[in-house]
């Protein structure tokens, strides 16, 4: 990671980690519905009623876009899971340094001798 790097609104982050993973879940829904319906095709295009090789390049194109489906989903997930992440831990270390500069900057000042 670049040393550049800044996080100018860290809940902006988590929020799109929380989308990324609805997407996740709606492409999972989406791609399940080509995968069924070409099955089906799949089997209604073998055996003995079809002697083309149509039925078997069916089946073979749905378990592609099925494992491509399952591979765009855990990427979705994964890139989720790290924004969240990412922004919630941003969060939780900027709370934290807010409070500790309060915390030296009040035990300075009784510290003083100007008060």
């Amino acid at each position: 990671m670049s040393s550049n790097t800044k996080i100018g609104d860290p809940a902006s982050l988590v929020k799109a980690g929380s989308r990324a993973t609805e997407l996740a879940g709606e492409t999972d829904t989406a791609g399940d519905h080509p995968v069924g319906e070409t099955r089906a095709a799949a089997k209604d295009f073998a055996g003995t009623q079809w002697g083309g090789g149509l039925g078997g390049s069916l089946a073979d194109l749905a378990d592609s876009w099925s494992k491509k489906t399952a591979d765009l989903v855990r990427e979705c997930r994964s890139l989720g899971g790290q924004c969240a992440e990412t922004g919630r831990n941003y969060l939780l270390v900027e709370s934290q340094n807010h409070s500790l500069m309060i915390n030296t900057a009040k035990n300075a000042a009784s510290d003083s001798p100007f008060g």
